[in-house]
């Protein structure tokens, strides 16, 4: 009969991604990821598969609970501004509150990884793509209603702010401040108002 395992795969999987978000992929060894998961490496690779499946893994649940909180800012029956204030209020503390300005582990991922794992950039292209079709449908309802510009499709705007906010998630790798993302957030949400 097999041992039940005697750790909290979810704890497990956070410690992991926090050290991957600390040092970055190729920068953390197996050693870190032992000591911050607390687990032998015979545990680990029974539960995760090796470091790269591990990465993906917890690459993978980060973004998935970003997109989670995403998704509750954005798909409220709440005003399109109040909903997009909410989604920028988050992207806001993304890059000011953490204890130690380590950026957003998907935006370090690109910069690190993207050409070179395939894997990796696949999970990305697929989160891009499903954040796009999120912020098109939010414009899409403030287009509705009149407080969001018409004269450009929701589409590209969506496509423009999820660069704008990727810019923001990028320097917050350490010069970002709270008044600093804060006007960034209040300009994003100008230039999607009607005039």
């Amino acid at each position: 009969m097999a041992r039940p395992r005697e750790f909290d795969i979810q704890e497990a999987m956070e410690a992991a991604m926090s050290t991957f978000w600390e040092y970055g992929y190729e920068a953390t060894s197996m050693d870190d990821l032992l000591n911050a998961m607390g687990l032998t490496k015979g545990s680990l690779y029974k539960a995760f598969g090796d470091k790269h499946n591990l990465f993906l893994l917890s690459l993978q649940d980060y973004l998935d609970r970003l997109f989670e909180k995403m998704k509750q800012s954005v798909d409220s029956d709440a005003d399109p501004l109040q909903s997009l204030n909410s989604l920028m209020g988050l992207v806001e503390d993304l890059c000011c509150k953490q204890t130690t300005p380590r950026g957003c582990f998907a935006v370090n991922t690109v910069v690190e990884l993207s050409q070179r794992d395939e894997k990796a950039g696949e999970i990305l292209k697929m989160h891009l793509v499903r954040v796009e079709k999120l912020l098109a449908k939010l414009i899409v309802r403030g287009q509705k209603s009149g407080v969001f510009r018409a004269d450009l499709s929701a589409e590209h705007l969506a496509e423009a702010l999820f660069v704008y906010i990727f810019g923001m998630l990028a320097q917050s790798r350490g010069i970002a401040n709270q008044a600093r993302a804060r006007r960034l957030s209040t300009f994003a949400q100008a230039m999607l108002q009607s005039a």
